[in-house]
């Protein structure tokens, strides 16, 4: 049963986040508008509305299935004109910044939602168009039906002309990098907690658990991890962290009980394992998108030092965010004999994991090693009163002078590098100052 839940879960995450899925829905919703029409097409309320709007309605049979007709082809070639469009940017966002950020653009719900209009007015127009002259009722032409078409047939066009403007935005690299910062600033938020360290017990005699299956850990669910662990009053710890990418039978888990095959298997059951990157599931996936743009940008083919630049500067914003931010470390528990200990990945790993590949591939590049060490530089500033994670900052800062000593002979390179380094030392004690290149 476990297992048909795990199942079930990343089926569901899988159509939902789908470019399909929204189409789909509105689609079916057309279909049952167009059956429901046909039934109270010619109803006394429709009948005196129809009076009303007279002048707007096709009475002949021939001009309506000509105009139905119309709108199914123009709405086709429309659909697969923005079908198109929607593949060039998934294509152009590939091939210059990162195919992580994939998940983010096809989930958008607007560019789904117009390409599910498209296609509910092409199977409302064809139901309409085959209950033209039907001997099943009393009139020849359910011309409310076509009246109906014929708005969203221009509702249609409209759609149209804004689509083509919001393609022409998400396809600029400034607001992709954006979109990825914001929902990453959302998703630290959301990690943020108030609880107080926990102490972690003994785990010498505990037994270890690991999946019979690879993949990236992407989520936790929490409600049922701690309802199995209140049942079966378990203690766990988490020797990995959201992203981490776990090998099969590797023991992730210490737990204080022996569990048998089906304790095993509900445990299991609770922890996601799926192929796509989303921000809102764990912050770390945002700087990792960001970062893997700046990268992108600094290599060769694409040779784009200011996008990298710009990802820097989002990253530090977003940096500074999580300095003040406490992330769970325990799953609550209302049982005193059941608890649940996470591992929650450490600044200093971020910040690592972040901006040392783009110091790897944006060393030869002045401006690019400057707008790091004045990143830094600015978050020793995200407190008056003290330095956060200063020793973090501090190797890092050491990390990235060191890679420049021997790249940068010119003395106005040095010369602006050494400026960015001698602000830094006004935050450091003597003892801790960065050596000038």
């Amino acid at each position: 049963m476990s297992k048909w839940l795990n199942y079930i879960s990343r089926l569901y995450l899988k159509i939902v986040n789908s470019i399909a899925f929204w189409p789909s829905l509105l689609a079916i919703a057309f279909l049952i508008l167009s059956l429901i029409i046909i039934r109270i097409e010619f109803t006394e309320p429709i009948m005196f509305l129809k009076e009303n709007i007279n002048d707007a309605l096709v009475h002949s049979s021939e001009n309506a299935r000509l105009v139905l007709g119309t709108i199914v082809g123009s709405i086709i070639s429309l659909m697969v004109f923005s079908f198109s469009m929607v593949m060039v940017v998934l294509n152009r966002a590939t091939a210059t910044l990162s195919p992580r950020v994939l998940p983010g653009l096809i989930s958008s719900r607007f560019h789904q939602v117009v390409l599910g209009v498209y296609i509910g007015t092409i199977i409302y127009s064809l139901i309409i168009i085959i209950n033209i002259d039907s001997p099943d009722i009393e009139y020849s032409v359910p011309s409310f039906g076509v009246f109906l078409s014929m708005i969203m047939a221009i509702i249609c066009l409209g759609l149209f002309v804004y689509f083509i403007h919001s393609i022409s935005q998400k396809i600029q690299v400034d607001n992709i990098l954006g979109a990825i910062s914001s929902n990453t600033s959302r998703a630290i938020k959301a990690a943020d907690s108030d609880e107080e360290k926990p102490e972690i017990p003994e785990t010498k005699d505990w037994y270890q658990y690991g999946a019979d299956f690879s993949g990236y850990l992407k989520k936790i669910h929490q409600e049922r991890l701690k309802d199995f662990c209140e049942e079966n009053e378990l203690k766990l710890i988490m020797k990995e962290s959201i992203g981490a990418y776990i090998i099969k039978y590797y023991p992730f888990i210490l737990c204080n009980k022996e569990l048998n095959d089906e304790q095993l298997e509900r445990l299991i059951s609770c922890f996601m394992m799926y192929d796509e990157e989303h921000v809102k599931d764990h912050y770390q996936f945002g700087f990792n998108q960001i970062s893997e743009i700046a990268i992108k940008a600094l290599s060769p083919g694409i040779n784009d030092p200011g996008t990298a630049i710009r990802a820097i500067d989002l990253l530090a914003d977003l940096f500074i965010q999580l300095m003040f931010i406490k992330e769970q470390k325990t799953i609550s528990t209302d049982n005193e004999n059941a608890a649940i200990y996470l591992k929650p990945m450490s600044f200093k790993e971020v910040l690592y994991k972040t901006l040392v590949p783009i110091r790897k591939y944006g060393n030869g590049d002045v401006l690019v090693v400057m707008r790091l060490l004045r990143s830094l530089q600015q978050m020793l500033y995200a407190h008056q009163d003290e330095i956060l994670f200063m020793d973090e900052i501090h190797s890092l800062i050491e990390n990235i002078v060191d890679c420049s000593k021997e790249l940068y002979q010119n003395e106005l390179d040095k010369e602006a590098i050494n400026h960015i380094i001698k602000r830094i030392n006004h935050r450091f004690s003597e003892d801790k100052a960065i050596e000038l290149i």
